[in-house]
């Protein structure tokens, strides 16, 4: 979502620098080039080498620093590269600093040089957030077109309950994306994604389940939202977190994800399973106490689970939905995928093999209602997102 995007980020000597760190790794996993630049009192809360590590370049701290002698102009060679400047956490002698155009060290002097756009996240005492000149100083760089997130309200470093804690990594997040993904093709709409693999359970320790990581279905449902949509995500026995801005819908089983998808599919415009529902369920569950071992063989019987998509399908009128299944075959792939996509209803189906299971890639077809299969290459996962929300968008009512 942020691959070729540039980040600095600024970190100042707030106790909340800790928080920075997930961010880092946060903007890193979404494909931006993060360059960090700490004053010298954030140095002495966290160490360099982590965000060195987490960014894979070079921390700034001096503008000097030989790391940076191939920058010629190393200020204004980073100010230049900049699709936008973040400051988290940002001090109040930071802001006061950046208001009044003083540059004295190394963060400063790019604030300065630097003429993307600048998201400030203060953290701070709640007295010296409300100090008159921090109010005028916040002031004068809102005049100027920088924005503020936070802070917020909870406890302090001080042990106070007051308003001046630093936003979490995850909303500043999601105010990089709206500023630097600007295209919300899915604004006003309510899309309906399914993750992760069912269980259906054969006792209470021991269930049947499939390989599905889930990870697909987090990337649709996250790209979808950085696209402007209200996304519902159904998501089945995964071990990933959460989305930025979305709360999972957590169940078990087949029949708990068709509950689920049943409640929340009269609001959705599309609907797109992503996730590995079983076929099958025991027949009869021992649900009290654990099956024994014995030393003769057992028989477990199995029924099929209900069809979710094709159940849903049955609900909607022609043109009021999307609806996307996703088909994982051994064999005949486009044959078996088309033949699904015809007996579900649905409007597009993805084709694809066993080698994406827990995988951070996905080899794919797309399949629409006329049959026409397009192929496209081995891609991370949160590309081919995009790739599929471009065909679902396609495919909604104009």
């Amino acid at each position: 979502m942020l691959k070729n995007k540039t980040i600095i980020l600024g970190v100042t000597g707030g106790i909340a620098a800790y928080k920075a760190a997930t961010l880092v790794s946060r903007l890193k996993d979404l494909g931006a080039e993060v360059w960090v630049v700490m004053t010298k009192a954030a140095t002495q809360l966290m160490g360099p080498l982590t965000f060195r590590t987490l960014s894979g370049n070079p921390v700034i701290t001096d503008l000097f620093s030989l790391e940076l002698s191939a920058l010629a102009v190393p200020h204004i060679a980073l100010a230049e590269k900049a699709d936008l400047v973040v400051l988290a956490p940002c001090t109040a002698n930071i802001i006061g600093k950046a208001a009044q155009g003083i540059a004295d060290d190394a963060l400063t002097t790019i604030i300065m040089a630097a003429t993307a756009p600048k998201l400030i996240a203060p953290a701070m005492n709640g007295k010296m957030w409300r100090n008159p000149a921090v109010a005028k100083n916040v002031q004068t760089l809102k005049e100027q077109g920088c924005e503020f997130i936070g802070p917020a309200e909870g406890k302090l470093a001080c042990g106070e309950e007051d308003l001046g804690r630093m936003a979490e990594a995850e909303e500043i997040l999601e105010r990089i994306i709206q500023a630097l993904v600007p295209e919300q093709d899915f604004k006003g709409k309510q899309i309906l994604v399914t993750a992760g693999g069912t269980r259906e359970a054969i006792d209470p320790v021991r269930y049947l389940t499939n390989r599905s990581s889930g990870k697909m279905g987090y990337a649709l449902a996250q790209v979808a939202r950085g696209r402007g949509a209200t996304v519902t995500l159904i998501s089945a026995n995964v071990s990933l977190p959460p989305p930025l801005d979305i709360k999972p819908v957590r169940v078990e089983s087949a029949a708990g994800m068709l509950e689920a998808a049943l409640a929340y599919y009269p609001q959705a415009d599309a609907v797109i399973m992503a996730a590995a529902v079983a076929d099958y369920t025991p027949k009869l569950k021992n649900q009290n106490s654990k099956l024994k071992k014995k030393e003769s063989d057992i028989n477990l019987e199995l029924k099929s689970t209900p069809d979710i998509l094709k159940t849903l399908a049955k609900l909607r009128s022609r043109k009021n939905k999307v609806l996307v299944g996703f088909a994982l075959e051994t064999e005949n792939l486009i044959g078996n995928a088309r033949a699904k996509l015809k007996e579900k209803d649905l409007d597009l189906m993805i084709a694809n093999n066993q080698n994406t299971f827990e995988s951070e890639a996905i080899k794919f077809s797309i399949i629409d209602r006329k049959g026409k299969v397009e192929n496209y290459p081995q891609q991370p996962k949160d590309r081919a997102a995009q790739v599929i929300l471009d065909r679902v968008q396609a495919c909604l009512p104009k």
